[in-house]
């Protein structure tokens, strides 16, 4: 299943919203249930204050949570709100992560793969950006 999705004004987000949080290997689309407002004053160096709003949601996976913060002067991915409400957005389960054997391997052997295919330190990140599992998921 297709999940179509649309930028929109991050203050234009509502409550019952879909917020996308969209990784190369999996996906989630958590409820917007609330949010807090959280101004960074900038003023006294000279910069522009910022706002950021932080989604309260429902349904987000542990890796989902940093990706629910916005600049509130920019834009947000959300499950357009064009989808019919009894049409759920496929969840992505964290498809080819790795099981707690094969990280336990990884370190034996003193690297890990990165969450691209590459073999890198165990903290470490591959020349395409990409961080080893054990750093991707807290490990270390």
């Amino acid at each position: 299943m297709t999940v179509e999705t649309e930028w929109i004004d991050t203050k234009d987000v509502q409550v019952g919203d879909r917020i996308a949080c969209l990784l190369s290997d999996a996906s989630a689309y958590p409820r917007v249930t609330g949010w807090t407002d959280r101004v960074l004053k900038l003023s006294k160096q000279g910069l522009e204050d910022v706002t950021h709003r932080t989604f309260q949601v429902s349904g987000a996976p542990w890796w989902a949570k940093d990706m629910t913060t916005f600049d509130l002067s920019g834009q947000a991915l959300i499950v357009s709100r064009e989808v019919k409400e009894d049409q759920e957005p496929e969840r992505g389960g964290g498809a080819g992560m790795p099981s707690i054997e094969q990280m336990q391997s990884w370190m034996s052997e003193g690297g890990a793969e990165a969450r691209d295919g590459c073999w890198v330190e165990p903290d470490g990140t591959c020349e395409h950006g990409s961080p080893s599992w054990l750093l991707a998921i807290g490990v270390i």
